[in-house]
């Protein structure tokens, strides 16, 4: 493996956080057609760059070229106040593991069984801040592809 994922891998103390794929409980999303080479980071699992008691979304998904995707499951109805600090900790951890001499392609991910519509509206206010930049929050329903919220990569 070469590249940008290959870069945010050799920064990770232990490579037990590494999994193949993106589940929580009954929810997930399929990696089919993700771009490779690629790594998914499960920020619960030993080696996360996060600490256990710090809040965090549930993986980031680095792919080539530059492709970063913090990623926060739900298996119900998400609370959007609490998800967004989740994924804004997923960002901070990204930061960290992304090259810093790369323009990244970011995309923030909330899957969730089920968003009813004062939850739709309330999500589309909110953004996460990354390198300086404010990122709106994409939602996938439990089990579409992740390619679904990644556009053109």
């Amino acid at each position: 493996m070469n590249g940008f994922a290959h870069a945010a891998r050799a920064k990770l103390d232990d490579r037990a956080c590494l999994v193949d794929g993106i589940n929580k409980g009954n929810c997930g999303v399929s990696l089919v057609d993700v771009p490779d080479p690629h790594i998914v980071i499960d920020l619960d699992e030993a080696g996360s760059p996060l600490g256990k008691t710090q809040a965090k979304c549930d993986f980031l998904f680095f792919a080539d070229p530059n492709l970063v995707a913090p990623i926060e499951i739900k298996d119900g109805a998400p609370a959007i106040k609490k998800a967004t600090k989740q994924l804004q900790a997923g960002a901070d951890a990204a930061d960290e593991l992304a090259p810093r001499d790369l323009a990244i392609d970011f995309r923030l991910v909330l899957v969730s069984k089920e968003l009813r519509r004062d939850k739709q509206f309330e999500l589309r206010q909110k953004s996460v801040r990354f390198r300086k930049r404010e990122e709106k929050i994409r939602r996938l329903a439990c089990g579409e592809q992740l390619t679904e919220t990644l556009g053109n990569t």
